[in-house]
């Protein structure tokens, strides 16, 4: 039979096309395949629905205030493995890129600009963009697609060109996209629909890790965190010295982020990467939400949340977030900046990640204007060194949201050949 939506043959009797995720029409008597319609581009057609449960994570620390769009779970946190191969990924980093772009969401499409404000270009014009990554070497983009209820990841190359499908969404909700060090990967996370049904009903439920290879066009379940209710998984970031996958684990409280480690083995092993530390001196609480790592692995970003001891009962408790790096190596930290969450966002320092050209060389971007009815929020950039030295770099990026919308400001860096 061929797939009514996009042409291309799939097997006898199959529901969804296993290339455009397009549901297939029944055959009936004397019916005979179809390919598209005449005229009609190929895409994504109807697709079964999948209902999400939990959806409103409010997101503080990192990303600026947000509502992370994932599913929850409690503080019940009950691991299981499952594996179906050996994993390996060779520690090989970025040779050939020269110099960098910005990348970006603005009004759920990608858009990319040179970092000195120049060469502006819209990538995408899908409006249903929620998150992407980018490969080490500047060679693909990762999104997250989410019309309707679904979670579909696609792939592209950086101009909007060769563009494909990694995820069934019949197969759950697929986010979380991240390349591996060789961008021969991608990293996912995935909730099934049997999961989803778990949510729905109020049960225990489990997030699986996936990695997609990019030239066999195969998916590979490596992991199931299980136990989750109350809590979410936000950002999956790979090790380009040691090989292992880390993760941001939410709780339903501020701040409540977790990172956790994936030795991908075999057998593949999860342990706590960075605790929550609680009743320390002048914080009741302080949590870590990793934002990446440098190129060679030498040094991992994240923002340290902190909730004061001393609170005064008219205004609340007392928050603060650094963001920080550190050297993997020794723990040895330093702060970069450091903000008071606001609801108006102005002030925040909303992402922070390294360069995949030079090293030693760090961006973050802080919020210059807050979300206004009429007025876009303003990024401003920010470069430093890992000696000490930072200041503006003169790229301002201006991103659209309505007044209502919590969705986090995504960004991150596109290496390109000079």
């Amino acid at each position: 039979m061929l797939c009514g939506q996009c042409g291309k043959e799939l097997e006898e009797g199959r529901r969804f096309c296993i290339f455009c995720g397009a549901e297939q029409e029944p055959a009936g008597p004397g019916r005979a395949p179809q390919g598209p319609a005449p005229g009609k581009t190929p895409g994504m057609g109807t697709v079964a629905k999948v209902i999400i449960g939990v959806v409103a994570v409010l997101v503080v620390a990192g990303a600026g205030i947000g509502i992370y769009l994932g599913v929850r779970s409690s503080s019940s946190n009950k691991p299981t493995t499952s594996q179906t191969t050996t994993i390996t990924t060779p520690d090989t980093g970025v040779t050939s890129a020269k110099s960098e772009k910005l990348a970006y969401i603005n009004g759920k499409d990608i858009y990319s600009i040179d970092l000195n404000g120049t060469a502006r270009q819209k990538i995408t014009s899908r409006g249903d963009i929620v998150d992407f990554a980018v490969s080490p070497d500047g060679s693909r983009i990762a999104f997250v697609a989410a019309p309707g209820d679904q979670r579909i990841i696609f792939k592209m190359k950086p101009d909007g060109s060769d563009l494909s499908q990694v995820t069934l969404p019949e197969k759950g909700l697929a986010e979380n996209p991240a390349f591996d060090p060789t961008s021969k990967y991608i990293y996912f996370t995935r909730i099934t629909p049997d999961d989803q049904s778990n949510i729905e009903a109020g049960q225990p439920f489990g997030v699986g890790f996936e990695r997609y290879d990019i030239a066999a066009n195969k998916v590979d379940h490596l992991y199931t965190h299980g136990g989750l209710q109350e809590q979410s998984i936000q950002g999956l970031y790979a090790d380009p010295s040691g090989g292992a996958l880390y993760f941001n684990l939410f709780g339903s409280d501020w701040p409540s982020s977790v990172p956790h480690k994936l030795s991908l083995g075999p057998p593949v092993t999860e342990s706590v990467y960075m605790p929550m530390q609680r009743d320390t001196g002048n914080y009741t609480a302080v949590a870590f939400q990793m934002t990446g790592f440098s190129r060679d692995g030498t040094y991992v970003s994240y923002f340290k949340s902190a909730l004061l001891a001393e609170q005064n009962r008219q205004t609340g408790p007392t928050q603060e977030v650094d963001a920080c790096f550190k050297r993997a190596a020794t723990g040895d930290e330093t702060v970069v900046a450091t903000y008071v969450p606001s609801q108006t966002q102005q002030g925040d320092v909303s992402g922070m990640e390294f360069s995949n050209v030079a090293n030693a060389t760090y961006y973050y971007a802080k919020v210059q204007s807050g979300k206004t009815a009429t007025s876009p929020i303003i990024l401003e950039f920010y470069k430093g060194e890992t000696d000490g030295s930072q200041a503006p770099t003169g790229l301002n990026v201006g991103i659209a949201m309505e007044t209502e919308q919590y969705t986090p400001l995504v960004w991150h860096l596109l290496a390109v050949e000079k």
